[in-house]
């Protein structure tokens, strides 16, 4: 029996970072989904049942703060990792990140290398979740 690959949801507003992270994540061997709306992220979950979610928090609409608590309520400790990727980064932010939900934070701008090595060492972890 052969792993499957590791999945991500990317979620942000700014078109150009949805498209890079995805592009990032696929080029290691990921299946990506990508969302620009908060709205429409606990159906993609849902559906697509991704180990790691990485998740804007400033974001029109519904924010990621919304967005992690519904998550957390939905999916439990089966649902995905959860990585704030976001402007937002006091002490304050980082810590009502926590209090969503959130697994893990990511402040703008940050290095992609160390944002894929974080999200490709919970691969085993997330995934074990899922399983």
């Amino acid at each position: 029996m052969s792993a499957r690959p590791l999945r991500v949801l990317v979620v942000d507003d700014e078109r150009d970072t949805v498209l890079t992270l995805g592009i990032l994540f696929r080029s290691e061997g990921a299946e990506v989904e990508m969302l620009r709306e908060g709205e429409e992220v606990v159906a993609k979950v849902a559906r697509f049942q991704p180990d790691v979610v990485l998740l804007d928090i400033g974001m029109p609409g519904r924010d990621g703060f919304d967005v992690a608590k519904e998550l957390v309520t939905r999916f439990g400790k089966g649902g995905p990792v959860l990585v704030a990727v976001t402007a937002h980064a006091s002490d304050e932010d980082r810590r009502m990140a926590r209090e969503a939900g959130f697994d893990h934070h990511f402040a703008k701008p940050y290095d992609p290398q160390q944002l894929l090595e974080l999200v490709t060492s919970l691969g085993p972890r997330a995934l074990q979740q899922a399983g």
